[in-house]
């Protein structure tokens, strides 16, 4: 499978210490954090603290951190949450470890870390400013497409296009309504997963409707929140939202570079 662990983010802060210390992994991982503010999704009303390399970043908006293998980061610190956020760890991997700083090897000496290069600094001085992403790149609009029948945000999105050598990563909010996303059956060369996560903070695991999911010759309805694992080859979609009445956030993850679909035979 693929590596993911969900936090709900209440409210309070850890201005007085830390949650993570700093370390280094022998995989590439996405921290991520997502509001919940229906105005205006963009912003946390929140503050964080994070460390990437010798740089200390405060974020404040939604945003995927992109963490390559072998980069040092931490310590994250919530400085301040005033509405709930969703918060994340992510890597196309099978299993999470870590290098802590100052870490020692059962022989006694220091464990052999992955080697990270830092890029050269941008315009503004920074190294590493270039790993955090707050927007959604644009796409064409088929002016022949159906109109959503769903009121939702394009939140978030990577892949190697927004960040080179990044894997794939594709985050929506969902806030009322129903209607299909992927209609079409599919399956890819690459493992997925999806994510359904309820935002109601006194039923966080009910989804705000239900949603249906077809897997191989399997019809499966799902109310609650959850992570489906998709592995490469298996035919799935399409994804049916069904009376949405409360926000749910949908998202995908994969480990490949670029999302790519095999429909009947065909590349697209």
């Amino acid at each position: 499978s693929i590596y993911m662990e969900c936090v709900w983010l209440w409210e309070g802060s850890t201005t007085r210490g830390t949650t993570e210390e700093p370390h280094v992994h022998e995989f590439d991982e996405v921290i991520g954090f997502v509001s919940t503010k229906r105005e205006n999704p963009r912003e946390l009303d929140a503050e964080m603290e994070i460390w990437l390399g010798d740089e200390k970043n405060i974020l404040k908006n939604s945003c995927l951190v992109y963490i390559p293998r072998g980069m040092k980061h931490c310590p994250l610190t919530f400085r301040q949450v005033n509405r709930p956020v969703f918060f994340f760890t992510l890597a196309p991997k099978g299993m999470y470890g870590r290098i802590s700083e100052g870490a020692k090897s059962p022989a006694g000496g220091k464990p052999e870390k992955p080697v990270f290069l830092p890029p050269e600094k941008d315009a503004n001085g920074s190294r590493y400013a270039r790993y955090i992403v707050t927007e959604v790149p644009p796409r064409p609009v088929d002016p022949k497409a159906p109109r959503p029948t769903m009121e939702g945000t394009r939140l978030l999105r990577l892949e190697d296009k927004v960040i080179p050598g990044a894997f794939y990563a594709d985050f929506v909010w969902i806030w009322k309504g129903s209607g299909t996303i992927a209609p079409g059956g599919h399956s890819h060369n690459w493992d997925e997963m999806f994510g359904l996560i309820g935002a109601d903070r006194e039923h966080e695991r009910d989804l705000g409707g239900t949603v249906e999911l077809t897997l191989g010759d399997e019809k499966h309805v799902l109310k609650n929140s959850c992570l489906v694992y998709v592995p490469r080859g298996l035919h799935h979609c399409p994804l049916e939202f069904k009376n949405i009445q409360k926000p749910t956030l949908c998202f995908t993850v994969g480990n490949t570079t670029e999302y790519t679909s095999i429909q009947k035979n065909k590349t697209a």
